[in-house]
């Protein structure tokens, strides 16, 4: 007993400090799993075991390709499309958080805030339009999209880690339509309703930009595309391979890095393995590796199985109110805790709840997958990639205080949530 309220006070602790930035996350997270080894039964070789390697190549793999791709100016050749198609300074900006949104189903969203956060602040200021508007649409919608498809974000992949979902299943699941379709369906509605609340009353003359494609290396991007869409097409079809998506991730990287290699004989213009290895998000494999790790000592200590057992009278009866319950518990958490930490744990609960009480529990996931998802962009403690949106308008002297964040973060997560909810109950409540 004494043991299950150390774990537990410990995890409390670290995620107040991953809230209040009072330390680095990965540094909390990390210092959090040493002292649950020390304070409690816990030992490291259940801290190492705890941990999901295959979420973890997962994530290497798929920042390797990436890498590739970036460097080749798959960025460059996107922008330069849009820019080269819109005709106002308001389709511009749609057509930015599209992309924004629909990439980030592919990569990290940090990346993504990166690649079109800088031009849309760009384009507001010679459009005389609002920077901050501008980037945060994008970066919102950024962190919209990661849990369409398995690869964007860790949270599709913690499903694949606690759940067993492929690749199809965020497509097609169970006879029913399932994450991309129906985030796809939200995302359209929220953009649409954003809109007609703030977009609508920025500028239309669209500024000039030239974005030309120089500096893309047709070849690179090319092969690099080739084998992320060879490695795409393998996790569509893991089950027959039979081998683990960390494994197949990591064979495209390997073998695309080997083929690159072997070309920059000839041609030492294309980057070597090491500066490939400095795109790697190093920083938040070791957070989410501790993660794993941390809530793998909540588990060891018994904590799960009381947290499951005390929600269980909340969804042992399945149906509708299991399934709100689950969607705006989740959901209301994920506005100020970081939603990855807590989707991790909110799923294990689910899981030992099912299993106590015999029901299905993928409903439950999806509730709780998708509400920590859209309910992250309420704050940059829920969702840290949003920092980086903030620190890109800090440096073009765009200052974003607490407050106009909230102005543009809360109507956009209740708009989004709400239409979520509604549509994703009537199929899966």
């Amino acid at each position: 007993m004494v043991e299950e309220l150390l774990a537990l006070l410990l995890f409390i602790v670290v995620v107040t400090a991953i809230i209040a930035r009072v330390v680095e996350e990965a540094v909390a997270a990390l210092a959090g799993v040493v002292l649950m080894i020390v304070l409690t039964g816990y030992t490291p070789v259940d801290a190492f075991n705890a941990i999901d390697w295959n979420v973890m190549g997962i994530l290497f793999g798929m920042w390797v390709i990436t890498g590739y791709m970036m460097r080749a100016g798959f960025s460059r050749v996107v922008l330069s499309w849009i820019v080269k198609r819109v005709n106002s300074y308001r389709a511009l900006l749609l057509m930015l958080s599209l992309a924004a949104g629909f990439i980030s189903m592919l990569v990290d969203n940090v990346l993504v805030i990166l690649l079109f956060g800088a031009l849309s602040i760009e384009a507001a200021k010679r459009a005389r339009g609002n920077p901050v508007l501008a980037v945060l649409l994008v970066g919102f919608s950024a962190n919209f999209m990661g849990t369409a498809l398995l690869m964007g974000d860790l949270p599709p992949q913690l499903l694949h880690s606690i759940a067993g979902a492929e690749f199809i299943d965020f497509i097609w699941s169970r006879g029913r339509p399932s994450s991309f379709i129906l985030l796809t369906i939200t995302f359209l509605l929220t953009l649409a309703t954003y809109y007609a609340l703030y977009v609508r009353r920025e500028p239309q003359t669209l500024p000039s930009i030239e974005f030309g494609e120089d500096g893309v290396d047709r070849g690179l991007l090319w092969l690099s595309t080739l084998f992320f869409a060879l490695t795409v097409a393998g996790m569509a079809v893991r089950p027959l391979l039979g081998v683990p998506l960390g494994f197949i991730t990591v064979s495209g990287a390997a073998l695309l890095s080997l083929a690159v290699e072997a070309y920059r004989r000839c041609n030492r213009e294309w980057p070597g393995f090491d500066e490939i290895l400095g795109e790697v998000e190093w920083r938040a494999l070791l957070f989410y590796a501790s993660l794993f790790a941390l809530v793998g000592g909540l588990e060891f200590n018994g904590v799960l199985e009381a947290m499951a057992e005390k929600f269980l009278p909340l969804i042992s009866n399945g149906g509708f109110t299991a399934y709100t319950s689950s969607y705006w518990i989740v959901g209301a958490l994920s506005t100020f805790v970081e939603h990855d930490a807590l989707l991790l744990t909110f799923l294990y609960i689910a899981r030992d709840a099912a299993h106590i009480a015999g029901f299905d529990p993928w409903p439950l996931y999806w509730a709780m997958a998708w509400s920590a998802t859209l309910a992250s962009n309420m704050t940059t403690a829920a969702a840290p990639a949003l920092y980086v949106a903030l620190t890109l308008a800090e440096e073009k002297g765009y200052r974003i205080g607490a407050r106009e964040f909230l102005r543009y973060s809360v109507p956009f997560v209740s708009i989004s949530l709400v239409l979520q909810f509604l549509l994703s109950a009537v199929i899966w409540a």
